[in-house]
């Protein structure tokens, strides 16, 4: 079976002439790395593709994504994350405190939309969607959902460059605005339309 090395040169951002050099040394060198490499990278891109297909029969919703993607960006989170771990730094997420200016932006105001009931008038971000989903999930369902954020997320970081400053505190009212801008239900629609349903 012919294998387009296009999956793999777009993934993982590996020039053609470099996988093909590597493909020369199938026959002739079976245990060199860089035959392994090639076939672990082609298995790969395969298996995300059947369990993208998966994800899509399981009914993600954009208000998923949209906690899912903006807390990584947010707390400046890009590498994959134990489901455990992530788990537990987006509940610390969804219950940030909010007596700084800009959470009464747009934006904010769309992350964290519900109101506890303690009476203290704060709000919370809706993590519990996203809890029970990524609770359905396989190990490597939740590898592949992860990986798409974070892809997603270091799209906007490239576009919106912050530098090194995490959370809201410190943007000003036109960082906020492009940051709603690229989060949209129009943006994450664009990105994920293999999974939403």
């Amino acid at each position: 079976m012919r294998f387009s090395y296009k999956p793999i040169v777009e993934r993982f951002n590996i020039p053609r002439p470099t996988l093909i050099e590597w493909k020369k040394r199938i026959k002739t060198e079976p245990r060199n790395w860089r035959v392994k490499h090639l076939r672990y990278l082609q298995n790969q891109v395969l298996l995300e593709a059947e369990t993208i297909n998966e994800l899509s029969l399981i009914g993600i919703k954009e208000e998923e994504i949209f906690i899912f993607s903006s807390c990584l960006y947010l707390e400046g989170k890009r590498k994959f994350m134990p489901l455990n771990e992530f788990k537990k730094l987006l509940k610390e997420f969804a219950y940030t405190k909010q007596n700084s200016v800009e959470f009464r932006h747009n934006f904010a105001k769309e992350i964290w939309n519900i109101e506890l009931d303690d009476g203290s008038g704060r709000q919370i971000a809706d993590y519990y969607k996203l809890f029970d989903l990524l609770d359905k999930l396989t190990l490597f369902q939740y590898f592949v959902l992860f990986t798409m954020v974070s892809d997603f997320v270091e799209d906007i970081a490239q576009k919106i460059d912050m530098g090194e400053r995490f959370g809201l505190i410190g943007k000003t009212w036109q960082e906020l605005h492009s940051l709603s801008k690229e989060f949209s239900q129009q943006s994450i629609k664009s990105k994920f339309f293999k999974i939403l349903i």
